[in-house]
């Protein structure tokens, strides 16, 4: 029997975790920075949606930074801090959501077709806003 007013002893590792990325996170970064490019590269040749030169040089700056943060999480690469990381969050959702809005308003579709593309796009994007949290999340565990 024990005594119940003795303390238990632990075994308390000092090790921390370190963060090792997923092959998942390569495969997809692989796929999504050549349909990114040339995404970019049909903005500023083709310019569909007839968006200002400067909007299109900010989008394509603020989308090179997420994929240096997406290069980061991939690859496990300490970049800038955490701190960075949660301020550019919110710029790229506020990006995204004028770039969806500024898609939606010019395509002159009824409200039915708008609801679908929003359905299907509204997932995507929340993934790839997930990426950049991750990452916050996970910067400190990266050697």
């Amino acid at each position: 029997m024990q005594n119940l007013y003795e303390v238990s002893v632990g075994n308390l590792d000092n090790e921390s975790y370190i963060y090792t990325p997923s092959i998942f996170w390569k495969i997809l970064f692989f796929l999504l920075v050549p349909i990114e490019s040339w995404s970019q590269y049909e903005a500023f040749t083709q310019n569909a949606y007839n968006q200002s030169i400067w909007w299109l040089t900010a989008s394509l700056v603020i989308y090179t930074i997420y994929f240096v943060g997406f290069y980061g999480l991939a690859f496990a690469k300490r970049i800038a801090t955490p701190r960075f990381w949660g301020f550019f969050l919110p710029l790229i959702m506020v990006t995204d959501i004028y770039e969806i809005g500024t898609v939606v308003a010019t395509m002159n579709m009824t409200v039915l077709e708008n609801q679908m593309r929003l359905l299907f796009i509204s997932p995507v994007v929340l993934f790839l806003w997930f990426i950049i949290f991750r990452y916050r999340k996970v910067m400190r565990y990266i050697k």
